[in-house]
């Protein structure tokens, strides 16, 4: 029997264990879910009989250690801060790992040795990171075997709510990790355009935005997302002009976020005492900076007088007299999460949208040739959205691929953009609906 580890129950995970439990009995796996919500974990596994469902403070190292020792390969869904603990505790009880997040620092600095030791660390291989990196790199290394010169990538990826489902006027639901949304774009943006390097400061991230038309869905807006540099030598693409990794979101979203941005009310440092204060009280201590007697002043104040901005934040309920309710000290970036995971809460049966799309420029045969590939993939309900589905995939089925010696000869900290990873990774997805629609235009 082998044994699988998954670490975390959360949003994304629902794909993902479904996918171990269906295969479970074909190669004699067995699946334990570790959570620190017992529910979360019981509710993943059912009754399946080949699965086990586990409580664990993820701090807790004699637990944790017990069951990565029990474990032939761990697979982390925590958030990206915890990963570390885990990895550190794989390197050390020599065991593989899986995860769908960016590589850290930390974790890059395992490399060496994880190789030493036989092991392997896969990341990114979610959704993005990770079906970006893999569809990416199919068509990068087919353009380059027919002879053609890349000079211009983008690539864009967002986490949408489904046109069925879309009812609220920020056209947004929380279908992934809510903190991850509420921190989005801290780091700035740095990417090429033409030939000119670019940096976005958050503070301008969500009002420099691009808007385009997406095939089978229409109009988007995109902002830049990270480092995008890194990825010219990632994707051995050292000679383009243009190289941009972005994020996609409706343009009223961007509108409204770009004013919660600039009223600092993602801010993790200044903390308040949320027991009996109410979100009026709140708004008006966090921005007490800004110019304006009221709320709504200081809105327009931030957004330049933009109407849209100031009604979407006061759908949020960012300023009226309800009481926050948190019992310790909170930050901004809590409060508002808290609030929008109220406001921006899923139904049972609506439907999230995932969205990738990504544009190349090329040279072939002093022929200038431009090619666009996009995926459009729609949840089943609030458990099995489309997040869920195009995160836990692709680890899932990197995971059978491992165990059944399909894949050979990684080492170390790895992430999937190489021929013997995304070519069976991405034949069988297309068989879940995961499939990219290509269209050249020469």
């Amino acid at each position: 029997m082998t044994n699988i580890l998954v670490f975390g129950a959360g949003k994304s995970s629902s794909y993902l264990i479904r996918y171990l439990l269906e295969h479970a009995p074909k190669y004699f796996w067995q699946i334990t879910v570790a959570d620190s919500n017992i529910n979360a974990a019981l509710e993943r596994i059912g009754d399946h009989s080949f699965g086990t469902a586990t409580q664990i403070e993820i701090h807790e190292d004699i637990i944790r250690k017990r069951l990565i020792s029990n474990a032939d390969i761990v697979i982390s869904m925590l958030p990206p801060a915890l990963h570390f603990i885990v990895a550190h505790d794989c390197l050390e009880l020599k065991k593989n790992l899986v995860t769908a997040s960016y590589v850290s620092d930390q974790i890059k600095s395992l490399h060496t040795e994880a190789r030493n030791s036989g092991l392997l660390f896969m990341n990114e291989i979610g959704l993005d990171p990770g079906i970006d990196h893999m569809s990416a790199m199919k068509i990068i290394d087919e353009i380059e075997r027919l002879g053609g010169d890349i000079y211009s990538f983008k690539s864009y990826c967002g986490g949408l709510v489904a046109p069925s489902s879309d009812n609220n006027p920020w056209h947004y639901k929380i279908s992934w990790n809510p903190r991850n949304i509420v921190l989005a774009g801290k780091s700035g943006a740095h990417f090429l355009l033409t030939g000119f390097e670019k940096q976005l400061e958050y503070n301008n991230l969500f009002k420099e935005i691009e808007v385009m038309n997406v095939p089978g869905v229409g109009k988007l807006a995109a902002y830049a997302n990270r480092d995008s540099m890194n990825y010219m030598e990632l994707y051995g693409l050292d000679k383009v002009k243009t190289m941009l990794r972005a994020t996609f979101r409706y343009e009223d979203f961007c509108i409204g976020w770009n004013a919660v941005v600039k009223l600092d009310l993602t801010n993790e440092v200044n903390l308040y005492h949320t027991k009996d204060m109410s979100y009026k009280e709140w708004f008006m201590q966090a921005t007490q900076s800004i110019e304006g007697k009221t709320p709504e002043d200081r809105i327009k104040q931030v957004a330049e007088g933009n109407a849209l901005a100031v009604s979407l934040i006061d759908w949020l309920g960012l300023y009226n007299d309800e009481k926050i309710g948190l019992l310790s000290e909170a930050s901004s970036a809590d409060i508002l999460q808290k609030r929008l995971e109220e406001k921006w809460k899923m139904s049972p049966q609506d439907k999230d949208m995932i969205v990738m799309h990504h544009e190349f420029e090329y040279g072939r045969k002093n022929i200038n040739a431009r090619l666009t590939s996009t995926l459009v993939v729609e949840g089943e309900d609030k458990t099995y959205t489309a997040m869920a589905k195009t995160v836990g995939l692709p680890m899932a089925i990197f995971t059978k691929l491992l165990l059944t010696g399909k894949i050979k000869n990684l080492l170390g900290v790895q992430i999937p953009t190489m021929k013997e990873v995304y070519k069976p990774v991405l034949k069988e997805l297309i068989s879940y609906g995961i499939d990219f629609n290509e269209s050249y235009l020469d």
